[in-house]
């Protein structure tokens, strides 16, 4: 912009501690004034854990870290997500944030818009992108009961063993998201990543076994401290070849209970807008929409 100064972008893989700081200090500034996070977990986990990356650092004349960008490339698929600090906005940082990242990424480029803030619709606009992909939060209160749901004939629900059962978790995961752009080709690690995360509870992770406990799909719950604070419907998964039988109706539902004996007051999940049936299963375990984050294409 005309008059004032751009701020000087450098890109890292790996940021010491001092700059990991600096960037959760502006991600918590710009979540306490958009009402939602500018990054997903996965940004957050290479972040904390210190596992490579494609960060992008926006600074102003004096050093002060005003703008940060994350740039993922999984299956060919770049996809990048970007905030400014609320005190810096309006300068041109975002512009020079999309404008580095998409040439960085060298091809298609997808970026996040979380909870459609319009600053972040505005800014796709001007970079000429179009609205590509659409992601629902729906929410629904814990404390009215959870309609019962059965479990197919022959299966039963234990809590996850960690050790033992990542393998197959993982297999199965891979194979009920083999369509997905974020939740596909997940390797043990990644299971065992978020298993030393401060959240995780063995309990809350239900298999549906059969006699043989061979698993044929889970719901892995996890809960979000708050204020104020809330369960999730963390990753619900059948195998394909044990859908259609009512299995994800029932894994939803006793995730949900346990959720609600943990005296949770709500709980919240993610589906693709676009994803019919599993939309109007939500539905009818009581979810309703919440907010919308919007991915664009450019």
């Amino acid at each position: 912009m005309p008059g004032v100064p751009q701020p000087q972008l450098n890109w890292t893989t790996r940021p010491d501690d001092a700059t990991v700081a600096e960037i959760m200090s502006l991600l918590e500034a710009a979540a306490a004034a958009d009402g939602v996070d500018p990054v997903s977990e996965p940004v957050l986990l290479r972040l904390r854990h210190g596992r490579p990356g494609r960060h992008l650092l926006a600074r102003d004349a004096t050093g002060a870290l005003v703008g940060f960008a994350d740039l993922d490339v999984r299956h060919e698929r770049a996809t990048t997500e970007l905030t400014v600090h609320p005190a810096h906005r309006g300068h041109g940082t975002g512009t020079a944030l999309v404008d580095a990242v998409a040439q960085r990424a060298g091809s298609a480029l997808w970026a996040w818009a979380h909870g459609e803030h319009p600053a972040a619709v505005r800014l796709a606009d001007r970079a000429g992108m179009r609205r590509a992909r659409e992601l629902w939060q729906l929410r629904r209160s814990l404390t009215d009961p959870v309609p019962s749901r059965l479990l197919p004939e022959g299966l039963s629900l234990r809590a996850f063993v960690p050790g033992s059962d990542e393998r197959a978790v993982v297999e199965v995961n891979n194979r009920a998201f083999a369509w997905h752009p974020e939740q596909s080709g997940w390797e043990v690690e990644d299971l065992q990543l978020r298993g030393g995360e401060p959240w995780f509870d063995p309990a809350g992770f239900l298999l549906a076994v059969d006699g043989a406990d061979r698993l044929h799909g889970f719901h892995w719950t996890k809960v979000h401290p708050g204020p104020p604070p809330a369960g999730e419907v963390y990753v619900l998964a059948v195998d394909p070849d044990a859908q259609s039988g009512g299995l994800g109706a029932a894994l939803t539902a006793a995730g949900l209970e346990h959720l609600r004996e943990r005296g949770l007051p709500e709980a919240l999940l993610y589906s693709e807008a676009d994803n019919a049936a599993a939309i109007r299963m939500y539905r009818k375990l009581g979810f309703t929409h919440h907010h919308t984050d919007v991915e664009f294409l450019r």
